[in-house]
């Protein structure tokens, strides 16, 4: 949910570095280092190579997807924290579209695990171009799913995963325990994250990217864009978490 995560993962994008390749061999071709803009132009596509074709992005993703299951409630009247994930803000479609695909599993889940637990559910995002946060249209979402809106609670300031952790225990205080919901790939940063900051969170990811039948094998050799975009996620918390430990600590 930060800022700058959609400029952040062109820049790790394997089609990002192609291009930066592409050019650095044209450039050293031009100046007649045909040698040097050989290796450019093979580290280019060696590199998609290994990040669209070979089984490593699954390797990745699977590996931050799978360290926490579905949770299944046992507590009643435990709070959800749903973190943000983008929206929209077109008044002409139902609250539900306007959110991003990352976003309307979160609240599917957040919304699942309240009508067990019964306790609040509480939703986190800020407002970007002064438009409403992601918090309120989160909050009409869960609404128009059922949820009594004297149930939702917001938290409209936060714009990374940081601040929601900050801004939920300055406002909750931290002897309790809560269910926290977010992206699978996103959970063990949260997790981390929120644990760090002295809260007692229990882990119930959504929108699982990498899913499979039964029976068939996730670890492909297969080209696919998909293995792109996984590659750009899974880099993405990566430097996210590392960021985190070196200069938040």
């Amino acid at each position: 949910m930060q800022r700058d995560s959609t400029f952040m993962s062109s820049l790790i994008s394997p089609i990002t570095y192609l291009w930066i390749f592409l050019i650095f061999a044209l450039v050293f071709y031009k100046l007649k280092r045909r040698k040097t803009a050989k290796v450019f132009l093979l580290a280019g596509f060696f590199q998609l190579f290994l990040f669209t074709v070979t089984p490593l992005p699954v390797v990745m993703v699977r590996s931050l997807e799978q360290q926490y299951q579905v949770y299944n409630p046992t507590q009643d009247s435990v709070p959800v924290l749903v973190l943000g994930a983008g929206h929209v803000n077109d008044p002409q479609l139902p609250p539900l579209q306007r959110l991003s695909i990352p976003l309307l599993d979160r609240v599917a889940e957040g919304v699942r695990l309240h009508q067990v637990t019964k306790g609040k559910i509480i939703f986190s995002g800020f407002s970007r171009f002064n438009k409403s946060p992601h918090a309120m249209a989160m909050s009409q979402a869960a609404v128009s799913l059922g949820v009594n809106p004297s149930d939702t609670l917001m938290l409209d300031k936060p714009s990374n995963t940081w601040q929601e952790a900050a801004a939920f225990k300055a406002r909750f205080g931290a002897n309790k325990k809560f269910i926290l919901v977010t992206s699978a790939v996103h959970m063990p940063r949260a997790m981390e994250i929120f644990q760090k900051t002295g809260l007692q969170p229990i882990a119930a990811p959504a929108n699982f990217i990498n899913r499979n039948e039964p029976g068939v094998n996730p670890y492909n050799w297969y080209p696919s864009s998909i293995k792109a975009m996984y590659t750009e996620i899974a880099i993405y918390e990566y430097c996210s978490t590392w960021y985190y430990r070196w200069f938040k600590d």
